[in-house]
């Protein structure tokens, strides 16, 4: 009995172990939602009542990733020095760099899509990210960027004089973004 009760005890132990890649639950109020083809989670399918805004948006998953901003803290940080036309004046934005937040969650190189708050999309192929310096940025000039000031985060990246975002909204800087999809 002994023997039996000891590989009982190292199974449940090694169970956590065994689920695959769960991560701990965000300590702190919620910033973003990721989901699609991820690998590590950290929360379970989309509650249309506690999860009221993202089934407002008719958006759905069975396993996502909920970060935090302490958690968005922890990610290597990115900076970009840009002037988006809600700013009077160039701004240094910084935030967890998206190709390094993408890493942490050991996802698909696939299209990613955006959506705010109020429904705004927007989208990023691969190669995209690849080539520029895509930030999920919480701050500028060390302010937190709230909700009413393009917040609490805001996808930007560094673009040259008079690019403009695609009407297909494809690469566009999605503000008071709070959910992302990997994969279609």
């Amino acid at each position: 009995m002994t023997r039996l009760t000891l590989v009982l005890l190292l199974l449940f132990g090694m169970a956590p172990a065994l689920a695959g890649d769960e991560a701990p639950p965000p300590s702190e109020m919620v910033l973003l939602t990721v989901s699609g083809l991820i690998t590590k989670t950290n929360r379970g399918a989309l509650d249309a009542k506690k999860d009221s805004l993202l089934a407002l948006q008719k958006l759905s998953f069975d396993k996502a990733f909920a970060f935090d901003r302490p958690t968005l803290l922890s990610l290597p940080q990115g900076e970009v020095t840009a002037q988006p036309p809600e700013f009077d004046k160039p701004a240094t934005f910084k935030g967890p760099v998206l190709r390094e937040l993408l890493g942490f969650l050991e996802t698909a190189k696939v299209k990613i899509s955006f959506v705010a708050v109020d429904g705004y999309t927007g989208y990023l192929e691969p190669q995209d990210i690849d080539l520029s310096d895509w930030i999920l940025a919480l701050e500028a000039d060390g302010v937190p960027l709230g909700i009413g000031q393009q917040g609490p985060i805001w996808l930007i990246n560094t673009r040259e004089a008079g690019d403009k975002p695609s009407d297909d909204h494809h690469g566009h800087w999605v503000w008071s973004l709070f959910y992302m999809k990997v994969g279609e």
